[in-house]
């Protein structure tokens, strides 16, 4: 009985949900077809685009590595001062400071790593037949540069977590943090796996319905759909078939 009176408590919610997304996908929709009808060639803001990743993509990489590595770096260097400042004790003001500094400054990284790849696949699709030596160097470098802010977040965190284990340069580096971490720590690291696992199926299917509209203005090749599908697929199996292997664990 107790499912039930969930289920009709969430049944509205979940309609209106749907009806919300139905109205703005046909809303979308009737936007495209009326521009086909009056003319109205939405494919040059396509071609723009096109255009405007073409003369990024000789410049893009050294640019961004300055602005997200370089903050990369500032980031580190305060969290490092802050922990010159700390006895060692129980966790303060300072330590905690220097965590959330060395979190950020992880992120950044992160973030210029998927700028790399991003136009490095760009030089693929436009440099094919000329001279990409240049910006292949640029990706080399800037990627060893990421590589390097992330050792030296990971260093000062186990200097301020002596418990802690694992190198950056080592392929089990993220098997070993884990293992070393308490269990408050991996609890964390659990919450916000699942946080992030659910933003990224809701991102999923809004990329979905951005790309089945697009469909409609330009020629997407299905292997995008397909490729979105793919990853989003991989994610709910490896989550299910994990949370089916831990139940059995824990059945033990």
């Amino acid at each position: 009985m107790k499912e039930q009176s969930e289920n009709r408590r969430a049944l509205p919610k979940f309609f209106l949900t749907m009806l919300g997304s139905l109205l703005v996908g046909g809303a979308a929709g009737f936007v495209i077809g009326m521009g086909h009808i009056f003319g109205v060639d939405l494919s040059d803001a396509a071609v723009w685009l096109d255009g405007a990743v073409y003369s990024a993509t000789s410049w893009a990489i050294p640019v961004t590595s300055v602005l997200t590595l370089g903050g990369a770096f500032w980031l580190y260097r305060r969290a490092r001062q802050r922990v010159s400042g700390w006895d060692g004790g129980d966790e303060n003001d300072a330590s905690e400071e220097a965590e959330r500094l060395l979190s950020w400054s992880m992120l950044l990284s992160a973030v210029q790593l998927l700028i790399n790849l991003f136009f490095m696949a760009a030089v693929a699709v436009y440099y094919m037949e000329k001279n990409g030596l240049p910006i292949v160097a640029e990706f080399i470098v800037s990627c060893g540069l990421v590589i390097f802010a992330q050792q030296k977040a990971v260093d000062l965190t186990r200097k301020m977590n002596p418990e802690k284990r694992g190198s950056v340069y080592d392929s089990k580096f993220q098997k070993k943090w884990l293992e070393s971490c308490d269990e408050s720590e991996q609890r964390q690291i659990g919450q916000a796996c699942y946080r992030a696992y659910m933003v990224t199926t809701r991102v999923c299917i809004g990329v979905w319905m951005a790309l089945v509209l697009l469909s409609m203005v330009y020629r997407i090749s299905l292997l995008s759909v397909f490729v979105l599908l793919l990853v989003w697929g991989t994610m709910q199996t490896v989550y299910t078939l994990e949370c089916i292997r831990l139940s059995r664990k824990s059945g033990e």
